[in-house]
């Protein structure tokens, strides 16, 4: 005789969904079982990855905003789309730091955009 085979349900205990599985499909629960807030080293460690992640993401926007301010410079007119972007970004960067900004282009960036700049020109000819 053929017996019925079928998995068991099991009922979330975060959302009280009832599913087949390793994972609730509506909240993604393991097993139905919540998960918890302090469950990869506490309040502190997520703070810290929190903040480490604000920083690496300033400075992803640093570097695009040093790639856009070199890049509508050297093409001149005729990338409008990076100037209009460049200017959109100035409106919302404090003036004091768009001043640091131009001192630091000043004494550093543009050696080193030139030196990067000579060095691509001798390696790809």
């Amino acid at each position: 005789m053929l017996r019925s085979v079928h998995k068991p349900h099991i009922v979330c205990r975060r959302c009280k969904t009832r599913f087949t599985g390793a994972y609730c499909p509506y909240c993604g629960a393991e097993n139905g079982s919540p998960s918890a807030l302090r469950s990869r080293g506490g309040v502190l460690s997520g703070l810290l990855r929190f903040l480490f992640s604000l920083m690496i993401l300033a400075a992803i926007l640093f570097i695009t905003f040093i790639i856009l301010d070199y890049s509508a410079s050297a093409e001149g007119d005729r990338h409008g789309a990076a100037r209009a972007i460049l200017d959109s970004a100035r409106y919302a960067i404090p003036q004091s730091a768009l001043d640091y900004y131009a001192e630091a282009k000043a004494q550093f960036l543009d050696r080193w955009i030139a030196a990067i700049k000579d060095f691509f020109i001798t390696v790809f000819g």
